[in-house]
């Protein structure tokens, strides 16, 4: 049994990078896909919609103006005399010569002097357009970006920009009035040339599929990937890059499914907690029962994860199917059906947990960079977030099976779970599948978290002050590992 388990260990090792590939391949793939389908029904992919204050950078506007959600849209208030700026989110940076026109839906309580102000790059100069002096009823008017007169900071004519990375609504209204802005968009320019889709490569990993990607969008920002459009499946623009966000009619039936079984385990005294880590395997009824727990408490948070539902902004049932998986994994401790942990347990066994700590160092001094250091006060809340995930992977999951599947099974399938709530990051779910195999192996032994957790918490901030943006792309997982 422990041959065939290290087999399949070295088996998933090498699995899971092509997992992360298919994964990022079909969401840059998706992306290209509403792009065109945008293009094609008249629309860019380059709008916005003002419902929150998280759709604007920062949340908040820049210098003499406060910020409201106003529905059916956000409502700027000025407070002095010297105007503000709103930024508009950019996901990926904008051509300006073939999205030539700007559309902004809005509306004023006052006569305004309004203003655009561009960067072509986050670090080079910006770039300023008077729009004039505007009624509330010209506010609506289109905006020829290539017809304007294009200023530097210092006040110098120079050429319109060509592509933008942070754009700004500048606005100057009498202390008081209100903007209230509801949509905007950078429109295609008619008889705008869209270039072909670009091929990926079948062998690239999922770092480099999204290395590719990154430079083809230097060289050109309206590049496409993929095949023929009807070969991939389009999603609408706003649940980009989600291929199937669970729905609330499926989370419905997730959580009515966790609440029948949770309420025929309340009576069941055979899955009583094992205090001292012993294992017995009654047969097949005992690993259904695990098996059924297990798949419970992880299917809604790899749902999330897996599905990429972890962006900036997720989606209401992503974040509801995650929040029930964990509920469930709570009630099971707290009827007691779970086997008992401690906190560190006997102090001559914590410390090697800790030889991941000594492995990361190693791969910083081998292939990391100078070292770029959170805060402290931002290790001590990993050390937090580190002590969940290690929770409900060691004393739910890896617990839970252990009194169902000989030992070594039950540690293959909690690294597996464990990398999986990593995916897409295919060189870190490697990582995190290797660690954990270690770490399970010792917790059943010792049951005991807090020396896991914080050998996970200091490992994860050395890889990403010394490792991520080179080596390692970044410790981003879901949706966040492709922005």
């Amino acid at each position: 049994m422990v041959a065939a388990t290290l087999v399949a260990a070295v088996a998933l090792l090498f699995a899971l990078p092509r997992y992360a590939a298919t994964v990022v391949r079909g969401a840059i793939e998706r992306e290209s896909a509403n792009d065109r389908v945008a293009f094609a029904e008249g629309r860019s992919p380059w709008s916005w919609r003002f419902s929150g204050v998280e759709d604007v950078v920062a949340g908040r506007a820049f210098g003499g103006g406060r910020l409201a959600t106003s529905p059916p849209g956000l409502s700027v208030q000025a407070t002095d005399a010297d105007g503000f700026e709103i930024g508009l989110v950019l996901r990926r940076d904008a051509d300006l010569v073939r999205l030539d026109t700007f559309y902004l839906d809005a509306t004023a309580s006052a006569t305004g002097r309004y203003a655009l102000a561009v960067r072509e790059t986050l670090t080079s100069p910006g770039r300023h357009a008077d729009l004039g002096t505007l009624t509330p009823a010209e506010l609506g008017r289109p905006v020829r970006l290539d017809r304007l007169s294009w200023t530097d900071d210092q006040g110098r004519a120079v050429d319109p920009p060509r592509r933008a990375a942070m754009l700004r609504i500048r606005a100057v209204l009498p202390v008081g009035a209100t903007l209230s802005l509801r949509s905007a968009q950078l429109a295609l320019a008619e008889g705008a040339f869209l270039p072909p889709p670009v091929m990926l490569p079948d062998d690239l990993s999922a770092e480099g599929l999204l290395a590719l990607r990154d430079r083809e969008r230097a060289a050109d920002p309206l590049v496409a990937f993929g095949g023929a459009p009807e070969r991939v499946r389009a999603t609408s623009a706003g649940s980009y890059p989600s291929p199937a966000w669970p729905g609330w009619v499926e989370v419905g039936i997730y959580l009515a499914l966790v609440s029948a079984v949770g309420w025929r385990r309340q009576g069941d005294r055979a899955r009583r907690p094992v205090d001292d880590g012993a294992v017995s395997h009654p047969g097949w009824r005992a690993l259904a029962g695990a098996g059924l727990d297990v798949a419970l408490v992880l299917a809604g948070p790899l749902w999330f994860i897996t599905g990429l539902g972890l962006s900036l902004r997720p989606a209401p049932p992503g974040i509801a199917a995650f929040a029930i998986g964990v509920g469930y994994a709570v009630a099971l401790g707290a009827r007691r059906q779970l086997p008992s942990w401690h906190w560190a347990g006997a102090w001559r066994q914590a410390g090697w947990p800790l030889l991941a700590v000594a492995v990361a160092g190693g791969i910083a001094l081998a292939v990391g960079h100078s070292p770029a250091w959170p805060p402290a006060g931002r290790t001590l809340l990993y050390i937090g977030w580190a002590l969940f995930q290690q929770w409900l992977i060691l004393a739910v999951v890896a617990a839970l099976l252990d009194r169902a599947v000989p030992r070594a099974v039950a540690i293959l399938l909690a690294a597996l779970a464990f990398a999986l709530l990593h995916t897409p990051n295919g060189l870190l779910m490697q990582l995190c599948f290797v660690a954990e195999l270690g770490w399970a192996w010792w917790y059943l032994r010792q049951r005991a978290l807090l020396p896991v957790a914080v050998a996970h918490a200091l490992s994860a901030v050395i890889l990403q002050a010394c490792v991520a943006g080179g080596l390692l792309r970044s410790l981003e997982v879901s949706a966040r590992f492709l922005a």
